[in-house]
Protein backbone atom coordinates (compact mmCIF):
# COMPACT_ATOMS: atom_id res chain seq x y z
CA UNK A 1 0.00 0.00 0.00
CA UNK A 2 1.43 3.74 -0.80
CA UNK A 3 1.14 5.39 2.32
CA UNK A 4 0.15 9.68 0.95
CA UNK A 5 -1.03 12.87 3.26
CA UNK A 6 -4.28 11.95 1.84
CA UNK A 7 -4.94 8.98 2.62
CA UNK A 8 -3.34 9.58 6.16
CA UNK A 9 -6.04 12.72 6.55
CA UNK A 10 -8.54 10.05 5.83
CA UNK A 11 -7.78 7.80 8.04
CA UNK A 12 -7.43 10.09 10.72
CA UNK A 13 -11.02 11.66 10.07
CA UNK A 14 -12.58 7.73 9.93
CA UNK A 15 -10.54 7.47 13.30
CA UNK A 16 -12.28 10.19 14.50
CA UNK A 17 -15.40 9.35 13.64
CA UNK A 18 -15.06 6.39 15.42
CA UNK A 19 -13.77 7.68 18.59
CA UNK A 20 -17.03 10.01 18.49
CA UNK A 21 -19.47 7.74 17.99
CA UNK A 22 -18.08 5.67 20.88
CA UNK A 23 -16.83 8.28 23.71
CA UNK A 24 -20.10 10.52 24.81
CA UNK A 25 -17.01 12.89 26.67
CA UNK A 26 -15.10 13.37 23.91
CA UNK A 27 -15.17 17.33 23.27
CA UNK A 28 -13.14 18.15 20.69
CA UNK A 29 -10.61 16.34 17.80
CA UNK A 30 -7.72 17.48 16.42
CA UNK A 31 -4.84 17.08 14.04
CA UNK A 32 -1.59 17.88 14.84
CA UNK A 33 2.09 17.33 14.29
CA UNK A 34 3.70 16.77 10.85
CA UNK A 35 0.94 15.68 9.18
CA UNK A 36 -0.91 19.07 8.83
CA UNK A 37 2.52 19.72 6.91
CA UNK A 38 2.52 19.27 3.36
CA UNK A 39 6.13 17.38 3.52
CA UNK A 40 5.39 15.05 6.64
CA UNK A 41 7.59 11.86 5.58
CA UNK A 42 10.55 11.07 7.03
CA UNK A 43 12.38 7.71 5.60
CA UNK A 44 8.46 7.44 4.17
CA UNK A 45 6.80 7.75 7.34
CA UNK A 46 4.79 9.84 9.69
CA UNK A 47 2.76 9.27 12.57
CA UNK A 48 -1.04 10.48 12.39
CA UNK A 49 -1.16 12.96 16.13
CA UNK A 50 -4.56 13.40 17.17
CA UNK A 51 -5.44 15.16 20.26
CA UNK A 52 -8.48 14.04 22.02
CA UNK A 53 -10.12 16.40 24.61
CA UNK A 54 -12.65 15.17 27.10
CA UNK A 55 -14.95 16.98 29.53
CA UNK A 56 -13.94 14.93 32.48
CA UNK A 57 -10.56 13.73 33.81
CA UNK A 58 -9.18 11.18 31.74
CA UNK A 59 -7.06 7.88 32.52
CA UNK A 60 -5.43 6.59 29.39
CA UNK A 61 -3.46 9.82 28.31
CA UNK A 62 -1.69 8.20 25.41
CA UNK A 63 -2.68 5.50 22.98
CA UNK A 64 -0.77 4.18 19.66
CA UNK A 65 -2.83 2.56 17.59
CA UNK A 66 -1.46 -0.11 15.34
CA UNK A 67 -2.67 0.43 11.13
CA UNK A 68 0.09 -1.87 9.54
CA UNK A 69 3.96 -1.76 9.80
CA UNK A 70 4.01 1.73 8.40
CA UNK A 71 1.03 3.51 9.33
CA UNK A 72 -0.12 3.95 13.17
CA UNK A 73 -1.88 6.72 15.32
CA UNK A 74 -0.25 8.46 18.34
CA UNK A 75 -3.60 9.86 19.93
CA UNK A 76 -3.33 11.95 23.34
CA UNK A 77 -6.09 12.31 26.00
CA UNK A 78 -6.30 15.17 27.61
CA UNK A 79 -9.30 17.02 30.24
CA UNK A 80 -10.71 20.49 29.50
CA UNK A 81 -9.70 21.52 31.91
CA UNK A 82 -6.12 21.21 31.06
CA UNK A 83 -6.97 24.17 28.59
CA UNK A 84 -8.46 25.87 31.17
CA UNK A 85 -7.72 29.18 31.11
CA UNK A 86 -6.65 29.74 27.26
CA UNK A 87 -4.33 32.21 28.17
CA UNK A 88 -1.84 30.13 30.82
CA UNK A 89 -1.09 28.07 27.77
CA UNK A 90 0.75 31.07 26.00
CA UNK A 91 3.57 29.68 27.75
CA UNK A 92 2.98 26.54 27.12
CA UNK A 93 5.54 25.52 24.06
CA UNK A 94 4.25 22.24 24.10
CA UNK A 95 -0.03 22.33 24.21
CA UNK A 96 0.38 25.75 23.12
CA UNK A 97 2.27 25.57 20.51
CA UNK A 98 0.20 22.77 18.94
CA UNK A 99 -2.40 24.81 19.04
CA UNK A 100 -0.57 28.26 17.11
CA UNK A 101 0.87 25.10 14.56
CA UNK A 102 -2.65 25.51 12.57
CA UNK A 103 -3.77 22.25 13.83
CA UNK A 104 -6.57 21.15 11.49
CA UNK A 105 -10.30 20.21 13.41
CA UNK A 106 -11.60 16.73 12.96
CA UNK A 107 -14.45 17.05 15.60
CA UNK A 108 -15.48 19.90 17.54
CA UNK A 109 -18.50 20.19 20.20
CA UNK A 110 -20.02 23.58 20.97
CA UNK A 111 -17.53 25.26 19.67
CA UNK A 112 -15.04 24.26 21.71
CA UNK A 113 -11.68 24.65 19.77
CA UNK A 114 -12.25 28.15 18.44
CA UNK A 115 -13.10 29.86 21.76
CA UNK A 116 -9.71 28.42 23.32
CA UNK A 117 -7.09 28.56 19.90
CA UNK A 118 -8.36 31.79 20.19
CA UNK A 119 -7.70 32.52 23.89
CA UNK A 120 -4.16 30.97 23.79
CA UNK A 121 -3.04 32.14 20.23
CA UNK A 122 -3.92 36.14 20.35
CA UNK A 123 -0.64 36.98 21.99
CA UNK A 124 1.25 33.60 21.78
CA UNK A 125 4.62 35.68 19.89
CA UNK A 126 3.96 38.33 22.43
CA UNK A 127 8.34 38.91 23.76
CA UNK A 128 7.54 37.70 27.21
CA UNK A 129 5.72 35.05 26.42
CA UNK A 130 8.27 33.89 24.10
CA UNK A 131 10.30 34.70 27.02
CA UNK A 132 9.43 32.69 29.21
CA UNK A 133 9.12 29.78 26.73
CA UNK A 134 12.25 29.38 26.07
CA UNK A 135 13.84 30.60 29.39
CA UNK A 136 11.73 27.64 30.65
CA UNK A 137 13.93 25.25 28.87
CA UNK A 138 16.80 26.64 29.73
CA UNK A 139 16.13 26.80 33.39
CA UNK A 140 15.00 22.75 33.20
CA UNK A 141 18.76 22.36 31.32
CA UNK A 142 20.05 24.09 34.08
CA UNK A 143 18.65 22.01 37.11
CA UNK A 144 19.64 18.87 35.17
CA UNK A 145 23.33 20.22 34.80
CA UNK A 146 23.44 21.58 38.66
CA UNK A 147 22.23 17.79 39.46
CA UNK A 148 24.49 16.10 37.39
CA UNK A 149 27.55 18.64 38.75
CA UNK A 150 26.16 17.92 42.86
CA UNK A 151 24.90 14.80 42.85
CA UNK A 152 26.26 11.06 42.10
CA UNK A 153 24.28 9.27 39.54
CA UNK A 154 23.51 5.28 38.66
CA UNK A 155 24.74 5.52 34.93
CA UNK A 156 21.48 4.75 32.91
CA UNK A 157 20.01 8.08 35.27
CA UNK A 158 23.11 9.73 34.89
CA UNK A 159 22.75 9.64 31.01
CA UNK A 160 19.25 10.32 31.32
CA UNK A 161 19.59 13.68 32.69
CA UNK A 162 22.40 14.47 30.13
CA UNK A 163 20.50 14.03 27.36
CA UNK A 164 17.36 15.93 28.76
CA UNK A 165 19.93 18.44 29.47
CA UNK A 166 21.34 18.57 26.04
CA UNK A 167 17.48 18.35 24.54
CA UNK A 168 16.25 21.63 26.76
CA UNK A 169 19.62 23.61 25.88
CA UNK A 170 18.30 23.38 21.88
CA UNK A 171 14.99 23.90 22.67
CA UNK A 172 15.68 27.04 24.36
CA UNK A 173 17.31 28.99 21.54
CA UNK A 174 14.98 27.19 19.31
CA UNK A 175 11.66 28.68 20.66
CA UNK A 176 12.56 31.83 19.97
CA UNK A 177 11.74 31.33 16.61
CA UNK A 178 9.26 28.48 16.57
CA UNK A 179 7.51 25.08 18.58
CA UNK A 180 10.09 22.64 20.34
CA UNK A 181 12.09 20.38 18.24
CA UNK A 182 10.83 16.40 18.41
CA UNK A 183 12.92 13.74 18.45
CA UNK A 184 13.04 12.64 14.86
CA UNK A 185 13.35 16.24 13.41
CA UNK A 186 15.38 17.16 16.06
CA UNK A 187 18.63 17.69 14.19
CA UNK A 188 17.12 18.33 10.82
CA UNK A 189 15.42 21.31 12.15
CA UNK A 190 17.93 22.81 14.77
CA UNK A 191 20.61 24.40 12.11
CA UNK A 192 17.76 26.69 10.73
CA UNK A 193 16.54 27.50 14.22
CA UNK A 194 19.85 28.23 15.21
CA UNK A 195 20.88 30.46 11.60
CA UNK A 196 18.41 33.28 12.46
CA UNK A 197 19.70 33.57 16.31
CA UNK A 198 22.89 35.08 16.79
CA UNK A 199 25.07 32.02 18.42
CA UNK A 200 27.54 31.56 15.91
CA UNK A 201 29.30 28.69 17.39
CA UNK A 202 26.26 26.31 18.89
CA UNK A 203 25.86 23.86 16.58
CA UNK A 204 29.05 22.89 16.42
CA UNK A 205 29.67 23.01 20.10
CA UNK A 206 26.35 21.50 20.48
CA UNK A 207 26.75 18.14 18.18
CA UNK A 208 30.71 17.88 20.39
CA UNK A 209 28.61 17.30 23.51
CA UNK A 210 26.99 14.08 22.22
CA UNK A 211 29.12 12.59 18.69
CA UNK A 212 33.01 12.03 18.11
CA UNK A 213 34.59 10.93 15.00
CA UNK A 214 33.40 7.41 15.93
CA UNK A 215 30.40 8.13 13.98
CA UNK A 216 30.57 6.65 10.55
CA UNK A 217 28.27 5.18 8.11
CA UNK A 218 29.30 1.59 9.28
CA UNK A 219 29.37 2.14 13.06
CA UNK A 220 25.95 3.68 12.91
CA UNK A 221 24.86 0.51 11.06
CA UNK A 222 26.20 -1.50 13.92
CA UNK A 223 24.91 0.61 16.58
CA UNK A 224 21.11 0.10 14.28
CA UNK A 225 21.29 -3.20 14.58
CA UNK A 226 21.78 -3.37 18.17
CA UNK A 227 19.35 -0.90 19.04
CA UNK A 228 16.20 -2.58 16.82
CA UNK A 229 17.42 -5.65 19.34
CA UNK A 230 16.92 -3.93 21.92
CA UNK A 231 14.03 -2.25 20.71
CA UNK A 232 12.08 -5.73 19.75
CA UNK A 233 13.41 -7.13 23.38
CA UNK A 234 11.50 -4.51 25.49
CA UNK A 235 8.22 -5.20 23.68
CA UNK A 236 6.36 -7.23 26.35
CA UNK A 237 8.07 -5.29 29.20
CA UNK A 238 5.04 -4.46 31.89
CA UNK A 239 5.34 -0.14 31.59
CA UNK A 240 6.91 0.23 28.70
CA UNK A 241 5.97 3.72 27.25
CA UNK A 242 3.78 3.54 24.57
CA UNK A 243 5.70 5.33 22.29
CA UNK A 244 8.43 2.27 22.29
CA UNK A 245 5.64 0.08 21.64
CA UNK A 246 6.13 -2.63 18.30
CA UNK A 247 4.00 -0.16 16.01
CA UNK A 248 6.60 2.46 16.46
CA UNK A 249 9.67 0.71 15.64
CA UNK A 250 9.59 1.41 11.12
CA UNK A 251 8.46 4.94 12.42
CA UNK A 252 12.44 5.59 14.40
CA UNK A 253 14.42 3.01 12.54
CA UNK A 254 13.49 4.23 8.75
CA UNK A 255 14.08 7.52 10.29
CA UNK A 256 17.73 6.53 11.24
CA UNK A 257 18.46 4.60 8.19
CA UNK A 258 17.63 7.61 5.72
CA UNK A 259 19.32 10.01 7.94
CA UNK A 260 22.52 8.00 8.20
CA UNK A 261 23.69 8.74 4.90
CA UNK A 262 24.16 12.50 4.41
CA UNK A 263 22.82 13.66 8.08
CA UNK A 264 24.75 11.41 10.44
CA UNK A 265 24.70 13.89 13.82
CA UNK A 266 20.91 13.73 13.11
CA UNK A 267 20.53 9.66 12.82
CA UNK A 268 22.82 9.27 16.21
CA UNK A 269 20.39 11.90 17.75
CA UNK A 270 17.72 9.30 17.68
CA UNK A 271 19.91 6.44 18.58
CA UNK A 272 20.78 7.93 21.14
CA UNK A 273 17.84 9.50 22.90
CA UNK A 274 15.62 6.54 22.29
CA UNK A 275 18.12 3.56 22.92
CA UNK A 276 18.97 5.21 26.40
CA UNK A 277 14.98 5.12 27.52
CA UNK A 278 14.63 1.70 25.98
CA UNK A 279 17.79 0.43 28.54
CA UNK A 280 15.17 1.43 31.42
CA UNK A 281 13.51 -2.08 30.67
CA UNK A 282 16.33 -3.81 29.62
CA UNK A 283 18.14 -6.23 32.27
CA UNK A 284 21.52 -4.22 33.93
CA UNK A 285 23.17 -7.97 33.34
CA UNK A 286 22.78 -8.88 29.80
CA UNK A 287 24.16 -8.15 26.97
CA UNK A 288 22.15 -6.09 25.36
CA UNK A 289 22.73 -3.53 28.20
CA UNK A 290 26.10 -4.31 28.21
CA UNK A 291 25.46 -3.07 24.13
CA UNK A 292 24.41 0.12 25.25
CA UNK A 293 27.20 0.95 27.67
CA UNK A 294 29.62 -0.02 24.62
CA UNK A 295 28.03 2.88 22.55
CA UNK A 296 28.12 5.35 25.40
CA UNK A 297 31.64 5.16 26.10
CA UNK A 298 32.39 4.34 22.80
CA UNK A 299 30.87 8.45 21.87
CA UNK A 300 32.79 9.43 25.34
CA UNK A 301 29.47 9.94 27.48
CA UNK A 302 31.15 7.80 29.91
CA UNK A 303 31.40 8.87 33.73
CA UNK A 304 34.95 9.60 33.08
CA UNK A 305 34.40 12.23 30.38
CA UNK A 306 31.94 13.69 31.90
CA UNK A 307 32.96 16.22 33.97
CA UNK A 308 34.84 17.66 30.43
CA UNK A 309 31.06 16.97 29.22
CA UNK A 310 29.66 19.45 32.07
CA UNK A 311 31.68 21.92 31.96
CA UNK A 312 31.35 22.41 28.12
CA UNK A 313 28.06 22.09 28.90
CA UNK A 314 28.11 24.81 31.39
CA UNK A 315 29.55 27.31 28.90
CA UNK A 316 27.25 26.13 25.72
CA UNK A 317 24.10 27.33 28.55
CA UNK A 318 25.21 30.61 29.28
CA UNK A 319 25.49 31.60 25.45
CA UNK A 320 22.19 30.34 25.57
CA UNK A 321 20.84 32.16 28.66
CA UNK A 322 22.57 35.29 27.32
CA UNK A 323 21.48 35.11 23.80
CA UNK A 324 17.41 35.04 25.29
CA UNK A 325 18.66 38.36 27.29
CA UNK A 326 19.96 39.81 24.51
CA UNK A 327 16.46 38.53 22.23
CA UNK A 328 14.38 40.20 24.72
CA UNK A 329 16.06 43.46 24.99
CA UNK A 330 16.34 43.44 20.86
CA UNK A 331 12.33 43.26 20.77
CA UNK A 332 11.57 45.73 23.95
Amino acid sequence: MRVTRDLLLNLAREQTAKLAAKDRSLQCVYLVGSLIHETPFLGGMTDVDLVCVHDRPVQNHREIIRINADVHLDIAHLSDETYDPPRRLRTDPWIGGSLDDNPLVLYDRSHWFDFTRSGTTSQFWQTQHVVDRARGFASHARQNWQTLTEEAQQVLRRSQLYLCALRDTANAPSSLNGNPLTVRRFMLDLPGRIAMLDLPEFLGSFVAQFANESVTPEQLEKWRTQWLTAFDFVKDVKGLPVQYLPARRNYYDKAITVLAVDHPAAALWILLSTWTEICAFLPKTESLYKDWQTFMRTLELDSKNLPEKLARLDALLDSVENNIDRWQEEMA
